[in-house]
């Protein structure tokens, strides 16, 4: 009778779990939507004001203020896009995905291109893979005709995410990244390392959370929300694939997207 107990009390507490879950995305997904409106309409009127500003026509201050409004603005809309694509993935199921042979050259090479656009200190070198310049640089490993079945949305998603936090959470003066393909019994691999400070072992088994943030890192000055990983994580779900970290304090990390088999 009491093992009966126990397991009801343990039944009962992961369906809790469960609704507690589902009810915390449908309140993320409705406040990200409600938020879009009047944030695009405070971004639009203070950008279309900055516009038509006339220094001499306000003080100084006003001036700033309208700045820091319309920067702020563009901020938490940018937080609220990604709670809302966050929200979207995680109701998907994998028969929602339209999976393809995807060319892994090229989407390397894609997601590569989207931040250099946001980072310009950024140089491929997809051919040689040697230094030609002195700032940071992104080395693609792939053989041209290499592809993965996949959902091409999802995964460009994927690696931006990794990519991104690469270029983000690095600390050196001159920044390297690698986006390379391998196969280990069968499987697909795609991996992002980086020469960035890496990650502490008590860490890496909490990054992919949601909101989770490294202390270390969480100090106002670098951009992030804790979600990348965390979706990150749901698209390889999706997939029935799994991530592995690879990494050292202090000299960088390798995080890998591990696809299943083709006929698994």
């Amino acid at each position: 009778m009491e093992e009966m107990n126990k397991l009801e009390a343990s039944h009962s507490t992961v369906g809790d779990s469960s609704i507690a879950k589902d009810a915390a995305a449908r309140v993320l997904s409705l406040v990200s939507h409600k938020l879009k409106t009047p944030l695009s309409i405070i971004n639009g009127y203070s950008e279309a004001i900055l516009a038509e500003l006339k220094p001499e026509e306000m003080s100084g201050f006003a001036v700033k203020a309208l700045e820091d409004i319309n920067k702020q603005g563009e901020k938490l809309s940018i937080l609220v896009d990604k709670l809302v694509r966050f929200a979207n993935i995680s109701d998907l199921v994998p028969e929602n995905l339209h999976k393809e042979d995807i060319n892994v050259s090229k989407i390397f090479a894609d997601i590569s291109s989207k931040c250099v656009f946001r980072d310009d200190s950024i140089t491929i070198n997809s051919s040689d893979q040697t230094i030609r310049d002195k700032g940071p640089y992104i080395a693609i490993k792939c053989e041209k005709d290499t592809t993965v079945f996949a959902d091409k949305n999802l995964l460009s998603i994927a690696l931006e995410e990794l990519l991104d936090n690469a270029i983000k959470f690095n600390n050196n003066t001159t920044k390297k990244m690698r986006m390379f393909y391998f196969q280990d019994n069968g499987k697909d691999i795609l991996a992002v390392a980086d020469n960035g400070v890496g990650i502490k072992e008590e860490h890496i088994g909490k990054i992919f959370h949601t909101f989770y943030q490294v202390d270390d890192f969480f100090t106002g000055q670098i951009e992030g929300w804790g979600l990348g990983l965390a979706l990150v994580k749901r698209i390889m779900n999706l997939h029935g694939g799994n991530i592995t970290v690879r990494s050292q304090y202090g000299v960088g990390t390798i995080i890998s997207l591990v696809f299943p088999k083709k006929n698994d």
